[in-house]
């Protein structure tokens, strides 16, 4: 539970069928990630409280699969990519009228208005399959902050 009680609230309240739409809707921005790489979205309101929830984007064999689960810390953030966007990032990437999420994501992540943690090594990340991923939010891909 967040010290701050309302943030969390506010991205548990963006339910995961609503996360799930945009994935299927962009799964093919998705297709060269192998299952088992994950992408987590941590609200920058709850960036330093204990036990915060993320969203986490898994690729299976099936797809793209969100859910959501619990932030200890960086030490064990189970993820290859952290974003950490704001409440109304993270309303604008959930909301099914938006016709362009991801060319708003890499706008504000080029903008460091919501911030990328790159939490694998490089070398894990090509195997992983994340090139295309990351070109396609216009990020050059030079190495993980390790």
């Amino acid at each position: 539970m967040n010290t701050h009680g309302q943030p969390e609230q506010e991205l548990l309240q963006l339910d995961v069928s609503g996360w799930q739409a945009l994935l299927d809707r962009y799964e093919s921005l998705f297709a060269g990630l192998l299952p088992g790489s994950r992408i987590g979205l941590l609200p920058e309101e709850d960036f330093e409280s204990p036990g915060a929830m993320m969203l986490v984007w898994e690729a299976t064999e099936q797809g793209m699969v969100a859910s959501y689960r619990s932030f200890s810390g960086f030490d064990t953030v189970e993820v290859d990519l952290l974003f950490i966007p704001n409440n109304e990032t993270l309303r604008q990437l959930h909301d099914r009228t938006n016709l362009s999420p991801f060319v708003d994501m890499k706008r504000k992540v080029r903008r460091r208005e919501t911030l990328l943690y790159v939490v694998k090594p490089r070398a894990s990340l090509l195997e992983l399959g994340y090139e295309e991923f990351l070109d396609s939010l216009g990020l050059t891909f030079v190495g993980a902050c390790r």
